[in-house]
């Protein structure tokens, strides 16, 4: 960052050598506020200072470019979790009506019982959907671990 920063100077410092240039024109007679400005250089150190400036601009193009990289990296993976949250909202609203029905069956059979009426369809019903629901929740599961997964891959490639 201080590479950056000392180049910033330089580039600045160079940009108002060149504006007093103009503004003051470069074949007038000395003043008092040509005393003022920066003593000009020769043409060596004007190419030098050139080509230190390249490669400034070549290290920043290159920055540009490696954080351009990783903003599409990380874009890409906002996009991926993104989806995954969509998969995942849709899985527990899901569960949710799957527990609704659940429950539902889970009081009809209590009522049943109550009475001392055992319903078979309700029971097989309350199974099902119990059953269902188990389901659901090993797959919300697997979802997860896949996710983790996921979170892990590009770690364990790195090492």
């Amino acid at each position: 960052m201080s590479d950056i920063s000392e180049l910033e100077s330089r580039i600045t410092a160079a940009l108002d050598r060149i504006a007093w240039s103009v503004e003051n024109g470069l074949d007038q007679p000395a003043t008092a506020t040509a005393a003022q400005a920066p003593a000009p250089a020769s043409d060596s150190e004007i190419a030098e200072e050139l080509e230190i400036e390249r490669a400034a601009n070549q290290k920043l193009s290159a920055a540009r470019e490696q954080n351009m990289a990783q903003i599409e990296r990380l874009e890409v993976r906002v996009s991926r979790l993104t989806d995954r949250l969509e998969q995942t909202d849709a899985e527990n609203k899901r569960l949710e009506n799957v527990i609704e029905t659940l429950s539902q069956n889970n009081n009809a059979l209590r009522e049943a019982n109550a009475a001392y009426q055992g319903d078979a369809a309700t029971a097989d019903a309350s199974a099902s959907t119990q059953l269902e629901h188990l389901r659901a929740l090993r797959e919300a599961d697997r979802g997860e671990l896949d996710d983790i997964m996921a979170e892990l891959a590009p770690i364990v490639k790195e090492g």
